[in-house]
């Protein structure tokens, strides 16, 4: 029967023979049973992707913009 299981690291879960190696040496964490009971067969895997937050794909405070004000601008008619 195959287990679903989960790699600590990368957060990838997929199926292994229950007496896996990888189990028996703690390399993986075992997935709840109730979601993903022992199966005969192999399930698709689902892969964790870790996506790029915010504040790493652009500072978190704008860049300063100096403006300036021309003599056009500061007359009020």
């Amino acid at each position: 029967m195959y287990v679903r299981v989960k790699d600590p690291d990368t957060g990838h879960e997929f199926d292994l023979p229950d007496n896996h190696p990888h189990i028996t040496k703690g390399l993986v964490q075992l997935v709840k049973t109730k979601h993903y009971p022992p199966a005969p067969v192999m399930r698709r895997p689902k892969h964790h992707v870790k996506l790029a937050r915010r504040s790493a794909r652009e500072p978190v405070t704008p860049p300063e913009v100096t403006a300036e004000v021309t003599d056009k601008e500061n007359t009020h008619d």
